[in-house]
C-alpha cells in the first residue's frame, strides 16, 4: 500500500471528514473508496470511447434497421 499526501481546501477536508464519519469508516478508507469509484468511472469511459471508435454511425444504423418495427409495451413508453 502507498501513502499519498495531498493538500485540500479546509472546507473540502471538513466535508470529507463528516462524510467518512457518517459512513462509519476512517478517513483513509473513505478517500480510498471515493478515488476507487472515480478510477472505475474513468476506466469505463475509456473503454466505451475505445469501443465506439471501432464502429461507425452507418454500422449502428445497419444494426438498428434489423430490429423489428413494433410498438413498445405500455410500460416502456415515455
Amino acid at each position: 500500500m502507498s501513502t499519498l499526501n495531498i493538500s485540500l481546501p479546509d472546507s473540502i477536508q471538513e466535508r470529507v471528514e463528516v462524510l467518512a464519519r457518517e459512513d462509519g469508516v476512517g478517513l483513509d478508507s473513505f478517500v480510498a473508496a471515493v478515488l476507487s469509484q472515480r478510477v472505475a468511472v474513468a476506466d469505463a469511459y475509456s473503454y466505451v470511447r475505445n469501443r465506439a471508435s471501432r464502429g461507425s454511425a452507418q454500422q449502428m444504423l445497419d444494426i438498428l434497421s434489423q430490429a423489428p418495427r413494433i410498438e413498445p409495451e405500455p410500460c416502456d413508453r415515455l
